[in-house]
């Protein structure tokens, strides 16, 4: 079973990963069921919002207030703190930025699903600011699943303006770094350079690997999630 992780967060005993095309489209009910029942994990210690693209948190410190959120109403929002054990967090995507953060002992977790309205809104910073509130002791760390890449992710000029550092004119066209744009706020919140990971693996480019809504306008969608037993 393919799962794109980052090794630092693996030794830190957080399971984790952004699924890929062969594990199957993760907006089925028996595409997720499947790869919890592999990964031994209850699925229904992972939690689910309804993504908006928004900069909207949702905190979690204990499994007390899991089972609230569980047996409440399906919450709008685009990012996960998580603080505890036994439960994490998913969300899906199919282009924009899945954004896994961590503090030094990955006591604090953030999970972000970082469209460009959400990066255009602060979501990646915002973030870090709420781990920052929940206790996140020592460094922070970034990574990133695949998500498009500048190579594909061409916008209008409305779009550019809410980049202008991120920016890439090629052709005649305008095309958007999210990557850059999510590094930038990243580091102006205190993270260190060395500690961002977000490889360039795009969602867009690679038919074979990943879903990309951009590519195939089609609903079928990428899982990332985060679960600290």
């Amino acid at each position: 079973m393919k799962l794109y992780s980052d090794p630092r967060l693996l030794s830190l005993g957080v399971v984790h990963g952004t699924t890929d095309r062969a594990l199957g489209n993760m907006r089925l009910s028996e595409s997720t069921r499947a790869l919890f029942e592999r990964l031994d994990i209850c699925e229904e210690n992972i939690l689910r919002f309804k993504q908006i693209h928004s900069d909207v948190l949702i905190s979690v410190s204990s499994k007390e207030e899991m089972e609230q959120i569980q047996s409440s109403p399906l919450a709008e929002a685009d990012g996960w703190v998580l603080k505890g054990s036994g439960f994490g967090a998913a969300i899906l995507t199919a282009d924009c930025v899945p954004l896994i953060l961590w503090d030094e002992k990955a006591e604090v977790l953030g999970l972000s699903h970082c469209g460009w309205r959400g990066v255009a809104a602060g979501l990646p910073s915002k973030t870090v600011q709420k781990m920052k509130e929940m206790g996140a002791k020592g460094k922070i760390s970034a990574w990133a699943g695949p998500h498009i890449q500048s190579c594909c992710f061409e916008v209008q000029e409305d779009v550019a303006n809410q980049f202008p550092e991120s920016v890439i004119h090629k052709e005649g066209k305008l095309f958007v770094d999210l990557s850059k744009a999510i590094t930038r706020q990243l580091l102006a919140v205190g993270l260190n350079p060395k500690d961002i990971q977000l490889p360039h693996l795009c969602t867009c480019g690679d038919k074979l690997k990943f879903f990309s809504y951009r590519r195939d306008h089609t609903k079928d969608a990428l899982l990332t999630f985060v679960y600290r037993p």
